[in-house]
């Protein structure tokens, strides 16, 4: 298994896309840190939307998280699993004594690793990026919270925001990646992913119609039902001055690996062929 994985550790490297995607951490920085700029001349510099140094890795993330990240991770599981198995690839690699169990769970690991090294380059360039385009404050706010943070501070609170923000795409992931192994062709994979995230997009904003015959706290859970959600709103109310709804976000990403990823199981376990 092991070999497998740097097999296929080496073939995502192989791919111009994989480089281009890199570069792209680094790039979106940039238009995040000019679009940013402009906007601190219209605020307060007390305000947590005000961007420093210390606080830039966090907002140069959250509005990226779930659109960009989302749409890469869909791109990356068609490509590895549904496009690789349509053109035959994968047919060639379980002719060589492997089961299609293995070389799914491989391609899964591969990109997860991706995914966290990706996050890792995001996290560093967001920092010496944050540098050069911010004022280094001693001292800033941070949504939900009533002190103002330290650069120490400011750094662990960063580092749980991409903590919990990574899990989330993994949750993202066990989706698309069953949606990718139950999809014939690629056009299919694309469809039923973006379908999937339009959905969660837009359902917790239809429930809002019926906020007002339910307490906060009840509409909030249904709310955070949805990963992009928790992406956009959730982790922020996960790490504040008094965390909320730790637990039932942790459970339904928890629900969302979990549930999926044994359906991908069954699914490649009942079939002898991919597809």
């Amino acid at each position: 298994m092991k070999a497998l994985i740097l097999a296929e550790w080496e073939r995502l490297f192989k791919r111009k896309l994989t480089w281009i995607v890199l570069a792209m951490a680094p790039a979106g920085l940039l238009v995040a840190a000019s679009y940013l700029q402009k906007q601190n001349g219209q605020l307060s510099p007390d305000l947590p939307e005000y961007t420093f140094t210390g606080n830039f890795a966090v907002l140069g993330l959250s509005e990226m998280l779930f659109t960009v990240f989302n749409a890469l991770l869909l791109v990356f599981i068609t490509l590895m699993i549904t496009e690789e198995y349509r053109t035959g690839q994968l047919r060639m690699v379980m002719i060589r004594a492997r089961s299609l169990g293995e070389l799914v769970t491989a391609k899964v690991l591969v990109i997860l690793g991706f995914l966290f090294l990706f996050f890792i380059i995001y996290f560093l360039s967001s920092y010496l990026i944050g540098f050069f385009f911010f004022d280094n404050q001693a001292n800033y706010a941070v949504f939900y919270h009533n002190e103002l943070f330290s650069f120490k501070e400011g750094l662990i609170y960063n580092l749980e925001f991409y903590g919990l923000s990574y899990i989330t795409t993994v949750a993202i992931g066990a989706v698309l990646v069953f949606i990718a192994v139950v999809s014939k062709t690629t056009t299919a994979a694309i469809g039923g992913g973006v379908g999937f995230l339009l959905f969660s997009f837009s359902y917790p904003y239809m429930l809002k119609v019926f906020s007002g015959f339910i307490d906060q706290v009840t509409f909030a859970k249904f709310f955070f039902t949805s990963i992009p959600m928790i992406q956009h709103e959730g982790i922020t109310t996960m790490i504040a001055e008094k965390p909320q709804f730790v637990l039932w976000n942790l459970g339904v990403m928890g629900f969302y690996i979990l549930f999926f990823s044994t359906l991908t199981f069954l699914t490649l376990r009942k079939k002898e062929t991919f597809l």
